[in-house]
């Protein structure tokens, strides 16, 4: 039995084995990197010239990238701007969960899940333009209307606790006024206090 045969037996990998590991985990990080340096490239051209101004050839001069390495993270321009309303909402839902954390079902719940969608709207105005604009895209309506349908979807329970019967079409109804007040809000470029009050209002809070 060989030296080499004991190190692998003992559980220990050769040293070769092990730097190509943290070789190919450097290349994922990086790979990771560039993807999100081109979704921030969008985002900032979108706030800046709406969904006309996300073209491949500006996203991968504004990340000083090749656009080469645009295709190998995206398949076309239309998965990107789709991947940019993912993101989006990935963090609109991170902060809704973060927010509603331990609170109990009902009202108060609700409406704080809907503050929170509304103040992270705001803080991604760029993405939020680009899903404005891109609801008129057949390429990419279906996928934008599901994350649209898990979001209201997360409401049904606390509407049922509160007594509604008709709970799914409850739901369905405030997240349509969600999305209209961060409408508002993006063409405002700010919070609107009065129409949160009127959400409020409609919780019966």
């Amino acid at each position: 039995m060989t030296d080499r045969s004991v190190i692998c037996l003992s559980g220990q990998r050769p040293a070769g084995i092990h730097f190509e590991v943290m070789a190919e985990g450097a290349r994922a990080s990086a790979a990771l990197q560039t993807r999100e340096a081109l979704l921030d490239a969008g985002a900032a051209l979108a706030e800046e010239h709406g969904l006309a101004g996300v073209s491949v050839n500006m996203v991968v001069a504004r990340a000083g990238v090749a656009k080469g390495t645009f295709y190998v993270h995206f398949k076309d321009r239309a998965a990107f701007v789709d991947a940019m309303h993912a993101r989006f909402h990935d963090r609109a839902q991170a902060a809704v969960d973060e927010t509603v954390a331990g609170l109990p079902l009902g009202a108060e719940r609700i409406f704080r899940a809907c503050e929170a969608y509304l103040d992270v709207s705001l803080a991604n105005r760029g993405v939020k333009a680009l899903s404005l604009e891109a609801r008129s895209d057949p390429t990419l309506q279906d996928s934008m209307a599901d994350r649209r349908e898990r979001l209201a979807a997360a409401g049904v329970a606390d509407l049922k606790a509160m007594g509604w019967a008709e709970a799914e079409a409850a739901a369905q109804l405030l997240a349509a006024m969600t999305r209209e007040i961060s409408a508002l809000e993006f063409d405002a470029g700010h919070r609107l206090p009065a129409s949160r009050r009127a959400l409020k209002r409609f919780l019966g809070i």
